[in-house]
């Protein structure tokens, strides 16, 4: 079984809420208001992993904690790809941002986006 097999076999409960923390970084990023001081901030049901160097540019990934080993793995593995569906939502430091919600679907994280706006 590949590693991407692997990510498809995942079934994160609770994806609403997970599609509410990705609307509101994405959020976050474009209106210049996420802090990218920290690499790491654990919240009580997720992660949230900031990485400064994935395809140049900055990646704000939420990860739940359920499928964080298998984030790790892939981030590990898979340096020159996004891990799966992300948007691009703004610039830091004059390189792009991308904002990923790992282990949720992209037809349930793109209309988490619609509902906000």
């Amino acid at each position: 079984m590949s590693i991407w097999d692997n990510l498809l076999a995942v079934n994160i409960s609770d994806k609403s809420f997970y599609q509410d923390i990705f609307s509101t970084v994405v959020n976050l990023v474009k209106n210049n208001n996420f802090s990218f001081d920290k690499e790491l901030i654990s919240k009580q049901k997720y992660y949230i992993v900031v990485e400064n160097n994935r395809l140049n540019g900055y990646f704000v990934h939420v990860v739940p904690k359920a499928v964080y080993s298998l984030f790790l793995e892939m981030q590990k593995k898979i340096v020159d790809a996004p891990l799966g569906f992300s948007v691009l939502a703004g610039k830091y430091n004059n390189r792009d941002v991308g904002v990923s919600c790992f282990g949720i679907e992209c037809s349930l994280l793109g209309k988490s986006l619609i509902k906000k706006k």
